[in-house]
């Protein structure tokens, strides 16, 4: 199977080390991802400003550049939902645009899907690389807080149980349930910048469900949800850790080095 990797312009250059993550725990299970160069945006941006013109031509480009791959994985579960839920829109029934987009949709998939959904993995035989690997053992406390993006390709809500399963079944399981982890966190792309007093006290109260679990670890499934948290948290002295499900799980399988902050 050729597996592309789908990096996201905001993982490109706010969480290189979630990409590293991906690529690390898709080898660890036997897939060896390219990384197409002359991919870029996505389109969501131009979606979000009601410019769906402009995201056409880089959902066609998207398209073209990912055709010659059987699947085409990403970190982001929000750039991941555009693929799947926004392409088709842009185009009729029955041209030869909407075909391909509506190709590239069937193949799209966030990390932990892909891992579950399409490989199959058993989290046993992660957790067997967890229990080889204590220096390096899982990242805990941590909770897990899903990008509302995730309901649009129905995953949301299953980042912490496939963690827990990994987790569990190496003996190091301190996974801790997120309150009203439904809620937004007032990222929402465009939201937080047009809005950003509604989107900080979002932010906050997500913050405050965090720390009554008293985890150390947050782990978001977004790059633009673990961002504005991250962002959030430091300008207001909370010592939080905010990594990805990918980094979560190389962290836990000694394939990457735990991170400090």
């Amino acid at each position: 199977m050729r597996v592309a990797l789908f990096t996201t312009c905001l993982a490109e250059a706010l969480a290189p080390r979630a990409l590293k993550a991906t690529v690390l725990v898709l080898e660890a299970c036997g897939v060896h991802p390219e990384m197409p160069a002359a991919q870029t945006c996505c389109g969501q941006p131009m979606l979000s400003n009601g410019l769906p013109a402009d995201a056409a031509q880089l959902a066609r480009r998207m398209a073209e550049i990912f055709a010659p791959y059987d699947a085409v994985v990403t970190p982001s579960g929000s750039c991941c939902s555009v693929v799947r839920e926004k392409y088709a829109g842009l185009f009729a029934e029955g041209t030869a645009d909407r075909a391909a987009v509506d190709a590239l949709s069937a193949k799209t998939f966030e990390l932990v899907e892909f891992l579950e959904t399409r490989l199959g993995v058993d989290p046993a035989s992660l957790a067997a690389r967890c229990a080889a690997s204590s220096p390096n053992a899982a990242p805990t406390p941590l909770t897990c807080h899903d990008a509302c993006h995730l309901r649009g390709i129905h995953r949301h809500g299953c980042t912490a149980p496939f963690l827990s399963k990994v987790f569990s079944a190496a003996g190091c399981d301190d996974v801790r349930k997120l309150p009203d982890m439904a809620q937004c966190c007032g990222f929402g792309g465009m939201f937080s910048t047009q809005f950003p007093e509604v989107s900080t006290a979002l932010g906050e109260e997500k913050l405050a469900h965090v720390a009554s679990t008293g985890a150390s670890t947050l782990v978001a499934s977004d790059t633009g949800c673990a961002a504005h948290l991250a962002g959030l948290a430091h300008r207001k002295a909370v010592t939080l850790r905010v990594i990805s499900p990918a980094e979560a799980l190389a962290e836990s399988l000694g394939l990457l080095e735990r991170s400090s902050a």
